[in-house]
């Protein structure tokens, strides 16, 4: 897939309701049931999904969802941990399907910080980056501090993306951060994950370049800190926010009534159109699920 086109390749796929595969993934997750799980992806494949927007629209919700019920405790560890295992597995699968031509984008490190061993959200990230061109060295959980920093020295990466899903590894966050700066020359450093919702101005105390809560905007970062030849403007939230306003004045809805559709605030989606909100994965799926679109046909790469 080229640089830069990861959620366009879907742009022109057929617009019908997938809230079924959405759904009907979650419930085989929760089941523990991976044969039901892997025919919901292998229909999603058959209606032309891409693999972004089966991981946009399918995997990465279901798995905030099981977040969700794991915290509430309606599901037992053991039954998170299956649920994980299964959405791996489609990831592996999926994976297969990307581009295995050379990697001439900017080399990046992602890995959970020290101590943290859930793996979805960066692995979700790696993968992004490998569709959107970037050559990846995913390190997966856990990586020691000292032992990361030795491999980004080694490697000589230009970005180093740290997964935190819990709050009580924003300390182990922080010291990463810290020691990837004394690098000469120091890779720019992403913070992101669960733990860094509701926190988007922690970049600074954390150490970190930026801060992202989920893959997708995750993705949004890393191309603004490290720029490839098509990366995206300066300009990006203002192009997306000209996309929602052209979406909706195509329905013949004021901003109230799609917010009133999606769940959201009119002066969110006044901001989201002027350009001035860098909206979350849950706040983009509530605005293509109101306004009748793929996720993708919201996102807009050069």
């Amino acid at each position: 897939m080229d640089s830069g086109r990861v959620e366009s390749a879907a742009m022109d796929e057929p617009q019908g309701d997938g809230s079924a595969l959405t759904s009907g993934y979650l419930d085989a997750l929760v089941r523990g049931d991976s044969t039901r799980a892997g025919v919901l992806v292998n229909q999603a494949r058959e209606r032309g999904w891409s693999a972004p927007r089966i991981y946009l629209e399918m995997l990465a919700p279901a798995q905030a969802e099981l977040g969700s019920l794991w915290r509430r405790k309606r599901l037992s560890v053991a039954q998170e941990h299956l649920a994980t295992e299964i959405t791996l597995h489609a990831m592996e699968r999926l994976r297969q399907a990307f581009d295995a031509g050379a990697r001439l984008g900017p080399r990046v490190v992602v890995t959970t910080v020290a101590g943290d061993t859930h793996v979805v959200g960066a692995r979700m990230l790696a993968d992004f980056l490998l569709m959107d061109g970037w050559t990846v060295d995913y390190l997966g959980a856990n990586t020691p501090t000292r032992d990361l920093v030795a491999f980004v020295r080694q490697r000589g990466a230009e970005l180093v993306a740290l997964s935190v899903t819990r709050a009580e590894f924003l300390s182990a966050a922080s010291e990463a951060a810290m020691a990837l700066r004394r690098l000469s020359p120091a890779p720019k450093v992403l913070i992101g994950g669960a733990a860094l919702r509701g926190r988007p101005r922690a970049a600074a105390g954390l150490g970190a370049d930026a801060v992202a809560a989920d893959a997708l905007s995750g993705m949004h970062e890393a191309r603004m800190l490290v720029r490839q030849p098509a990366a995206a403007p300066a300009d990006y939230f203002e192009r997306l926010g000209r996309r929602v306003q052209e979406l909706r004045t195509a329905r013949d809805s004021t901003q109230q009534q799609l917010a009133e559709a999606a769940g959201l605030d009119r002066t969110y989606i006044s901001g989201l159109e002027h350009g001035k909100q860098n909206p979350t994965l849950s706040a983009l799926l509530r605005l293509a699920a109101a306004l009748e679109v793929p996720l993708e046909r919201l996102l807009i790469f050069p």
